[in-house]
């Protein structure tokens, strides 16, 4: 039976025509786990490979489109074993086409074809990929679903180690969560296990995630007990990444406790020793010192680590990219510019919104709240008041029924201060509009009858400015005129006596003008007199002299005249009419727009654009 599954996909696979082998690979290796026994079954999972996938790679459609077209042909009268490898590679193609909720769906459809008290490895691994894809999404809810389910379904009974990790990853993501009563009950399955272990790493991230449970479910302050010995541990290590991490949290808790100054000490601890070893949990550091920042109203100290912390942030992809949009808003509301301030929280805002810890995020919509009101924004500042508060309900429920109220009758306290302050900037603001409002009608007639006499004036200047322009542009025409028929009629200039004697001057000065007016030499931007003499087998003495004899000017302003000579002809050209005039200064040998206008308008009496607009005004 299952051979004939097996040839049925086989043969519909060949009629497809693939010509790409990735393509081929890809639904080969699935065709043969149609093969896999009850004995082999195990040994096909741990073969099971993730996150090689990206959206970018084309043959990922092509083979999703396939896994789901054919999927009732794939599934035919096959084993249970074949379904379950099926389902993982559609939970694959759906992670790397970013549709995560359709592969946790593969994934809980592929740990349903087979018995976990059987292939309880195999169980697992199946748990692992789901967490994996849930945690690249940074869904927390998913993740602690299948973390509870390893915990819970047994498969890790035989395995302590791997119980305390999951057990700690666990804690972890429901203190995210703001969980922290049952975060704190994980903890303490866990603590006993690695009190009897020697996992340094393990026992002081634990004692760090209980020191935060502590904090938010306890009103004394034994929860410092956790960091102290945390500390320790990691100080016998002499493993600097480990201490960084346990200073972090020392930081926080200054900042939790107010002492500002104490906390930026240790985070700037904790990120001197995350650098020695180049790690990249620098980011979640620089959270925290952002804070106490504000909280200092350092603003230079603070724009300044906020525009590094963004730049790391978008450099590296970061999940902290909200709060490095938020560290930026704040910078540029204590600058008072109200506009960027609007920029980055609503980036900040989207941000955050695309993660789902959106939802639990009541300190963060808070600290909006605060920089919204540094610029007086008091619709976005309102909008992330509400939001906090409900959030702050929603996760508080944990804390006893007192803590709840306070909190409540602070934010309503709050709430109507800013209402009051509103209304009465409101009042203000309408009090100054009606006592302004006569001096506004009159200063609008006033200003009518001005602009009226402007426009005028303005108009008739115009006018007679666009006439002398265009009488300088004729005159420029015609001293081209004039220059085309001299040289038409030229005859061999005899030099004047300047008591020097310049063997082949004749020659030279003949290949100068050829050099000038047939190859436009001039139009080389890095041309000088001294090349020039080169290009003419003489020397920079001997060419100024012939320059100043037959030319009657220096060099400088030869090379000036030709260019702006050239120029004038490029500006009105219909094949360099869709140059910008930089474009043409270019072309004929300028390295800047300044020294080209400085010069045009020294030698036209005008502007370039100017002498463009007299130009198309003159007649036939």
């Amino acid at each position: 039976m299952v051979f004939r599954g097996l040839l049925i996909c086989v043969l519909f696979f060949i009629s497809l025509s693939i010509v790409s082998q990735s393509f081929e690979k890809l639904s080969k290796n699935l065709l043969q786990n149609s093969e896999i026994t009850y004995e082999t079954f195990n040994q096909s999972i741990d073969t099971i490979q993730t996150g090689q996938w990206t959206k970018n790679d084309t043959i990922i459609l092509q083979y999703y489109n396939w896994l789901n077209t054919n999927k009732d042909i794939l599934l035919a009268n096959q084993s249970s074993f074949f379904k379950v490898h099926y389902f993982i590679e559609l939970a694959k193609t759906n992670e790397a086409l970013n549709e995560y909720k359709t592969a946790y769906q593969n994934i809980d459809s592929a740990l349903s074809y087979f018995d976990r008290t059987e292939f309880p490895d195999s169980y697992l691994k199946i748990l692992i990929l789901g967490t994996s894809i849930s945690k690249k999404k940074g869904d927390y809810t998913t993740t602690i679903h299948y973390l509870k389910e390893m915990i819970n379904s047994g498969v890790l009974a035989n395995d302590s180690l791997k119980t305390g990790e999951t057990l700690i990853d666990l804690s972890s993501k429901l203190l995210n969560m703001h969980r922290n009563l049952e975060s704190m009950k994980y903890c303490n399955k866990a603590l006993p296990i690695f009190q009897e272990m020697d996992r340094p790493d393990e026992m002081v991230e634990l004692l760090q995630i209980m020191y935060s449970n502590a904090f938010h479910t306890s009103a004394d302050t034994s929860n410092w007990e956790y960091l102290y010995q945390a500390r320790e541990i990691a100080l016998k290590t002499g493993d600097s990444i480990l201490l960084s991490g346990v200073y972090k949290t020392f930081g926080l808790a200054y900042y939790r406790s107010e002492y500002q100054l104490e906390a930026i000490r240790y985070y700037k601890l904790s990120r001197s020793l995350i650098k020695e070893k180049g790690s990249r949990t620098e980011l979640g550091v620089i959270v925290l010192q952002h804070l106490s920042y504000t909280l200092l109203d350092s603003v230079e100290a603070g724009c300044t680590l906020s525009k590094y912390f963004l730049e790391q942030s978008l450099k590296n992809n970061n999940l902290y990219l909200s709060n490095a949009y938020r560290a930026r808003a704040w910078c540029f509301a204590k600058h008072g510019q109200k506009d960027s301030t609007a920029y980055y929280l609503d980036k900040s805002a989207r941000e955050r919104e695309s993660m789902e810890k959106a939802v639990a995020s009541p300190g963060y919509y808070y600290y909006m709240y605060e920089i919204a009101m540094i610029v007086n924004d008091y619709e976005r500042a309102m909008r992330y008041l509400s939001t906090s508060f409900e959030q702050f309900r929603t996760y508080k429920l944990e804390a006893n029924a007192k803590e709840l109220s306070d909190i409540r009758a602070q934010f309503d306290y709050d709430l109507q201060k800013e209402r009051i302050k509103k209304l009465r900037l409101e009042n203000q603001l309408q009090e100054e509009r009606n006592a302004r409002q006569h001096l506004i009608i009159i200063a609008i007639v006033l200003f009518l009858a001005v602009v009226i006499i402007f426009v005028f004036i303005y108009r008739k200047q115009i006018k007679n400015l666009r006439f002398a322009y265009q009488n300088l542009v004729k005159k420029n025409l015609e001293l081209d005129k004039a220059s085309l028929s001299l040289k038409a009629l030229e005859i061999k200039k005899t030099p004047k006596q300047n008591g020097i004697y310049i063997k082949d001057e004749e020659k030279i000065y003949l290949k100068l003008k050829a050099l000038l007016e047939d190859e436009k030499i001039f139009r080389q931007q890095n041309l000088s007199e001294s090349k020039l003499a080169e290009l003419l087998n003489t020397n920079t003495s001997y060419l100024s002299s012939i320059i100043n004899n037959r030319f009657e000017m220096s060099f400088k302003t030869l090379l000036n005249k030709y260019r702006v000579d050239e120029a004038r002809n490029l500006l009105v050209s219909k094949k360099y009419s869709n140059y910008s005039i930089e474009g043409i200064a270019t072309e004929v040998g300028y390295l800047s727009r300044s020294a080209f206008y400085q010069v045009f308008k020294q030698i036209t009496g005008m502007t370039p654009s100017a002498y463009i607009k007299a130009y198309t005004h003159l007649d036939d």
